[in-house]
């Protein structure tokens, strides 16, 4: 991470916010950096919810949070892609392959009615935020967050 990077991963002061850039420009890192600091120096920060959009996207970001020892699951950093999630929320298996709009029109209706009950989270980061849809994004924030989203 350059200063000004590695500066947007360390501030904490709670709520929403939305980080932009260019492809490449190092959001990805700045925000597995910003799960990496909040958990290690933030003690009201228990659990993470760590989504993405693209499936292979959530190994590389498991990878690098397991090279600096951040632990992962109920106690740590939640690191899905977004129809993994929905996995979770419906209880059931998600086919995000070779299916129609129909299928996933479905899977986000009952997503976003199933995500009311879900767990709660301390933080959520949304990397590629940009190829979420407005009901995908309300799947997420309808996921029971009590500190700040960071997209």
């Amino acid at each position: 991470l350059d200063h000004h990077q590695e500066s947007l991963a360390r501030k904490y002061d709670g709520g929403h916010r939305i980080l932009k850039g260019p492809s490449g420009c190092g959001k990805t890192l700045v925000l597995i950096n910003k799960a990496f600091f909040l958990k290690r120096y933030n003690p009201k920060i228990k659990t993470i919810l760590f989504v993405c959009f693209n499936i292979t996207l959530v190994n590389y970001i498991r990878r690098i949070l397991a090279e600096k020892r951040v632990p992962f699951g109920k106690n740590g950093v939640d690191v899905v892609h977004f129809y993994e999630l929905c996995d979770r929320l419906l209880k059931d298996k998600v086919e995000f392959e070779k299916q129609d709009g129909d299928y996933f029109r479905l899977v986000l209706e009952e997503a976003l009615e199933s995500s009311k009950n879900q767990e709660k989270y301390d933080a959520i980061l949304i990397d590629e935020g940009q190829d979420f849809s407005d009901d995908m994004l309300r799947v997420v924030m309808n996921t029971d967050f009590r500190s700040s989203i960071l997209i």
